[in-house]
């Protein structure tokens, strides 16, 4: 008798096609260049910005979002902290900021209660913001912020599952994402101490709520400002969406 054998079907692992996924450059007033004005044949001429852009998230650039975070922020976060970063369902909301194609800062949030049985109100909760520090003052934060905040309130549908480059894929793992729910709701856990950047986030419309004891376990004072901006729309500058 001939043996035969039965080669097993390698498990497909599914990746997310979100290369790529560039915004237009961002117009900010605040934006300046390393020389905002140059001498040319003798006359003084106004240097162009630089271009300013966000790019979402992907396995290719976590590397980057890992040294920007280890830079700027005393805490170091777990390989969890960024596999969950890189969930496609938050495409839209998490974000690197570049600029002049140099990749200086970022933003990242989880959203909760948006599941079959929420707890509660649906809410992105921002859980990092980073900005290297020769490029901060020029509205680079904000703009990460609120770009966060705006695709909560305007969820977009997730990028399709692209094949996986080794195995078979089931249908289901190649089906695309319905698109999340309507969030108007937001919070933010800032240090008690850091008056600038609570003062940060009462511009862009969130407002203390309550300390929250022991909230850091690694870094002092353990103690937290909770901030919620409870009308999304509202600090955008936009009517409620859907009467949420």
């Amino acid at each position: 008798m001939t043996a035969t054998t039965t080669t097993a079907t390698a498990p497909a692992t599914t990746t997310y096609n979100t290369a790529g996924t560039v915004s237009a450059p961002l117009e900010l007033d605040d934006v300046r260049g390393e020389y905002e004005s140059v001498a040319v044949n003798g006359a003084r001429r106004v240097a162009p910005k630089p271009k300013v852009t966000l790019t979402s998230l992907t396995v290719n650039n976590a590397g980057t979002l890992r040294r920007i975070n280890s830079v700027v922020l005393p805490i170091a976060y777990s390989e969890r902290f960024y596999k969950d970063v890189l969930d496609p369902s938050l495409d839209d909301v998490n974000k690197l900021v570049y600029y002049a194609d140099i990749p200086v800062g970022a933003c990242c949030s989880r959203v909760e209660n948006v599941g079959a049985k929420p707890q509660g109100k649906p809410t992105l909760v921002v859980l990092t913001l980073a900005v290297l520090a020769p490029y901060r003052s020029q509205g680079l934060g904000t703009a990460l912020v609120r770009h966060a905040l705006r695709a909560a309130l305007h969820p977009t549908t997730p990028p399709p599952p692209a094949p996986p480059a080794t195995g078979t894929a089931t249908r289901a793992q190649l089906t695309q994402a319905p698109p999340r729910k309507v969030i108007n709701r937001a919070v933010v856990h800032v240090q008690v101490g850091n008056h600038e950047a609570k003062r940060f986030y009462e511009r862009l419309g969130f407002k203390e709520d309550k300390v929250v004891d022991n909230y850091y376990t690694r870094m002092e004072p353990r103690d937290a400002w909770l901030l919620v901006c409870d009308d999304i729309a509202a600090a955008l500058g936009e009517t409620s969406v859907n009467g949420v």
